[in-house]
């Protein structure tokens, strides 16, 4: 049965077959080094019962590891600096799985088969059509570079609807804070009930001041824990208020003052932005105006008078 199948089709449909099989093994074997790694920091003492024992069945799945992350790895497209600018971009889109550089790495490799594959099986299939052999090798290519920018492009979408929340919420949690804070809670457990706040509205901004607040109380350089927020989302908004309660750590200001210097800075920037949309309309009602209210001016200013010349042009013939 498998010889009729042509060799292709099968290597297309045993890579992500051979693909998520080892995805599940790793991630259920990296669920259970992460639940001994917790155990372990929290001093939890474990009977004999709980401790896992080296069985036969623990050698396979440590061999299946093994494998799955050699094969992983011959799968990955990216190094260097490649590899660096990829992993900044799926952290800024909101993956930062541990296996998140090597999905995309591996999409990047299987669509563009796949789209020439997919090109192939459909020409053959096809028989009536009778396109040349050069052409069928040209859609295939298109198909393959449209499809190899095809996770960029996803990413690429979603980084800007990341950065699009974030920016309109900013503003509201820079006074949100600034209510916490005069109110008498201290600067971290403020950004945590903030951050709880902001979950319905905005759920990206909402889980990256969670994320900042863990860090926070974790890391024992803060400096690192804003620095990171910055890089996670490389706003100009994002960056200023990071170096600002950075020198509000450092130099003893009082953060409520700083976060309401922000909040004011941050409401004109928004009013500017507004201004800025505004100004951009009669511009963009231009194209508009061209295509669809002028000739319907032209046709009811002179369409008139074309009817009268017509008419005395056809009188004037008749007669």
């Amino acid at each position: 049965m498998f010889s009729e199948i042509p060799p292709l089709v099968l290597i297309l449909i045993a890579a992500p077959i051979l693909y998520f099989a080892q995805t599940a093994v790793l991630n259920a074997l990296d669920g259970r080094e992460r639940m001994a790694r917790l155990n372990r920091t929290m001093n939890m003492k474990r009977n004999d019962r709980t401790m896992p024992r080296r069985s036969s069945s623990g050698f396979l799945l440590g061999m299946a590891k093994r494998v799955a992350i050699n094969t992983s790895e011959r799968f990955s497209i990216v190094n260097g600096g490649e590899a660096e600018a990829s992993a900044k971009l799926l952290r800024t889109a909101g993956f930062r799985g541990r296996d998140a550089l090597l999905i995309y790495s591996f999409l990047k490799l299987l669509l563009p088969i796949g789209g020439i594959g997919f090109t192939w099986l459909w020409f053959s299939l096809d028989a009536s059509s009778e396109m040349g052999v050069f052409m069928k090798v040209m859609i295939a290519l298109a198909a393959a570079l449209l499809l190899s920018k095809l996770p960029d492009a996803v990413l690429k979408f979603r980084q800007k609807q990341r950065y699009t929340e974030v920016q309109k919420a900013f503003p509201d949690m820079l006074e949100l804070l600034v209510i916490a804070t005069e109110a008498g809670l201290s600067f971290g457990p403020a950004l945590n009930r903030v951050a709880r706040e902001l979950h319905a509205v905005a759920p990206t901004l909402s889980f990256e001041i969670r994320q900042l607040y863990v860090e926070l109380n974790v890391m024992p350089d803060r400096d690192g824990a804003w620095v990171r927020l910055s890089e996670r989302l490389p706003l100009s908004e994002i960056s200023i208020f990071a170096n600002a309660m950075m020198q509000a750590e450092r130099y003893g200001t009082p953060i409520s003052q700083a976060l309401r210097t922000l909040m004011r800075d941050q409401r004109a920037l928004r009013l500017l932005r507004i201004e800025e949309q505004a100004g951009r309309i009669p511009a963009l009602m231009t194209i508009p105006l061209i295509l669809f209210i002028m000739p319907a001016l032209f046709v009811v200013l002179i369409g008139p008078a074309a009817l009268n010349i017509l008419d005395n042009i056809m009188g004037g013939a008749l007669g």
